[in-house]
């Protein structure tokens, strides 16, 4: 992909997988949604969530993103890091980027966002 149409690839609502290691070298692979945003990926996440201590621990990770429908994907690799604490504009503005205004409104109500961090990502490589 030429840099422009991964751009505007990246920046779309799609699927993706968000990879890490852990302490012992394991690979652990989960679903994500994410923003792309200032040339960074942003996923959010639980404070205690596996891939977020792995994230801290290693400071690396990789992100696949899959369109199915064209049978097209993306994928980064780089530096990561989480930031804590995240804000509701954050949570709301990741919503909204998959479902839409209203049911992001619905989705972020409960507050959850004092429970969760940030983990972003720093694209070094793009496959």
């Amino acid at each position: 992909m030429k840099p422009e149409d991964r751009e505007a690839f990246a920046a779309r609502p799609l699927p993706a997988t968000l990879a890490t290691v852990d302490a012992l070298g394991r690979a652990h692979a989960v679903p994500v949604i994410y923003l792309y945003e200032g040339g960074e990926f942003v996923v959010i996440s639980g404070r205690e969530s596996a891939k977020s201590r792995h994230v801290a621990t290693a400071g690396r990770a990789a992100l696949c993103i899959d369109d199915r429908a064209s049978y097209r994907y993306l994928t980064v690799e780089g530096p990561a890091r989480v930031v804590d604490p995240i804000t509701y504009d954050l949570r709301f503005r990741l919503h909204t980027h998959y479902r839409g205004r209203e049911a992001a409104l619905k989705a972020t109500a409960d507050g959850a966002h004092e429970h969760m961090v940030a983990i972003v990502i720093t694209p070094e490589r793009w496959y």
